[in-house]
């Protein structure tokens, strides 16, 4: 099969054929039998190197990957592959609980939650409340980062949460999350680049790296770079997810490692508490129980699984066929839109949680940032978190305000921190990484933006008399692409030659 399956031309198969055609004929007839072989052989060697994604179409074969999806269910694209993500989820049975989906970690799949999946339905879950998908690369000489997974996390959500709403006819507002690893932070920043608080109920972080990992350098080189200079430990990136609030908005938070420093070697000390989050409720298993669970073992154990089972169990029952609460502003207050909701407001800039006290309305002062959102207790249901800011009284009248990045945008080999300006000093300025639109409720600007990978950065200034600047969208590519082209053979034997490089993240699996 394989000696007559149509393989991608290469100059290794071009020179093999043309010596095989230039053979003298007068020799022996052993010569002419070697001359196939050798031709067979650089044949078989070249496959066993090509990416199956690239051999199993050229012999007329599909790569190999899971795919347990009813018929119906249109897989999400990848950001990183543009190819439908593998996975599992779905399968009847109907919504009755907050469905799960599970985030799988760096150079895995969601095959990695095959065994969960399993349990979980023995515990009483149905197949249409279970879902992983693979958001990245699946390999490890891609490793993938959180900023760029971050736009495929928002696409597994919105097409699981619209199947189920669709198939159901149950609107399905919101979704618990299990990560595990890299799935941990890449869920906390796609919570917070799309302000998606108000759409999960429940988040597990599980052998997570929120406050590094040793395994990550900021020199590091290769195709890790980018996750290597998001999880360093007390790296920018991890300083900027984790400022202000570990565990914002209406989520409940649990966490789920190691604790000893020995069983995940991950987490070594002084670093063994990497998993935990402030405010959340934490669970270092091992330290706890006396166990040795590994960094892969700690969130398919039976008894581990049962203590996230039973954690979720106690979370708030939402009303599939009620509407989400949302807030009105009428001049200087604010107050829900709904008579059974309440809201839940901070006014220094941080993001509120369920711990703040639960007001009917709120009547601003000038120049003070509210920071809310509103919760109905009947339905159980938040709403998303919103930013108010009202002028004095004797402001005078301002245009709108403009915005101002430095650096502008561009292709990059390293990191940068971008600063954004206001000419309204009184505007504040909100932006986020993920590609989704902007809104009061995005991230904060506060600091110079550390961005590590490439990622679409989109930004906006919001005066007190609520005029808002028009959205800016930049593109920033940190590019390893752009490293090779620097560093090509070419250039190496003459560093004037110009670099070959259009801007174009590679592709594929």
């Amino acid at each position: 099969m394989m000696m007559n399956a149509r393989l991608p031309s290469s100059p290794v198969i071009a020179r093999a054929r043309s010596a095989r055609g230039n053979l003298d004929t007068s020799a022996p007839a052993s010569r002419d039998r070697r001359a196939p072989l050798a031709l067979a052989m650089t044949v078989l060697l070249l496959a066993a190197c090509a990416p199956r994604e690239i051999l199993f179409p050229a012999i007329g074969l599909e790569a190999p990957r899971q795919h347990d999806f009813p018929a119906d269910f249109q897989p999400p694209i990848s950001h990183e592959t543009d190819q439908p993500m593998p996975g599992w989820g779905g399968g009847g049975g109907g919504v009755n609980r907050v469905p799960v989906i599970f985030v799988h970690g760096n150079t895995v799949s969601a095959a990695y939650w095959n065994g969960p999946r399993q349990y979980f339905m023995q515990q009483g879950y149905s197949g249409d409340e279970l879902w992983a998908l693979s958001y990245g690369w699946n390999n490890v000489r891609y490793f993938d980062s959180n900023d760029l997974s971050v736009p495929s996390l928002e696409r597994i959500v919105n097409s699981v949460t619209n199947y189920l709403t669709d198939k159901t006819g149950k609107t399905v507002h919101q979704v618990d999350i299990i990560g595990h690893s890299l799935g941990v932070t890449l869920t906390r920043q796609w919570m917070k680049q799309t302000n998606s608080y108000h759409r999960v109920r429940s988040f597990i972080g599980t052998a997570g790296a929120s406050d590094g990992v040793w395994t990550a350098w900021n020199d590091t080189r290769g195709q890790q770079r980018g996750v290597s200079w998001e999880l360093y430990p007390n790296s920018e990136w991890l300083q900027q997810l984790n400022r202000g609030d570990e565990t914002p908005g209406p989520t409940r938070y649990m966490t789920l490692y190691d604790g000893t420093g020995w069983g995940d070697v991950l987490f070594p000390k002084p670093n063994e508490d990497s998993g935990a989050l402030e405010g959340a409720y934490n669970l270092p298993y091992n330290r706890v129980h006396g166990t040795n669970y590994g960094h892969l073992e700690l969130p398919r154990e039976p008894e581990t699984m049962d203590a996230m089972i039973d954690w979720l169990a106690k979370g708030p029952k939402p009303d599939f066929t009620a509407e989400r609460p949302g807030i009105i502003r009428m001049n200087k207050v604010i107050k829900p839109d709904s008579d059974a909701a309440t809201l839940r407001c901070t006014n220094d800039g941080s993001l509120p949680g369920p711990d703040v006290a639960a007001v009917p309305t709120v009547e601003m002062a000038p120049d003070v940032l509210y920071t809310c959102y509103a919760y109905n207790a009947q339905t159980k249901l938040p709403g998303r978190i919103e930013r108010f800011k009202r002028a004095k009284d004797d402001a005078p009248e301002r245009p709108a305000p403009t915005l101002r990045f430095t650096p502008v945008g561009g292709v990059f080999e390293h990191p940068q921190r971008v600063t954004l300006e206001s000419d309204d000093p009184d505007a504040y300025i909100v932006y986020n990484t993920s590609g989704t639109p902007i809104e009061s409720g995005s991230p904060l600007y506060t600091d110079p933006i550390y961005i590590a990978g490439p990622v679409t950065l989109t930004a906006m200034a919001i005066s007190p008399n609520g005029k808002t600047s028009p959205a800016v969208t930049r593109e920033f590519d940190i590019s390893l692409e752009l490293l090779e082209a620097r560093n090509t053979l070419l250039r190496q034997l003459d560093p004037e030659a110009p670099v070959i490089y259009e801007g174009l993240r590679k592709k594929g699996r």
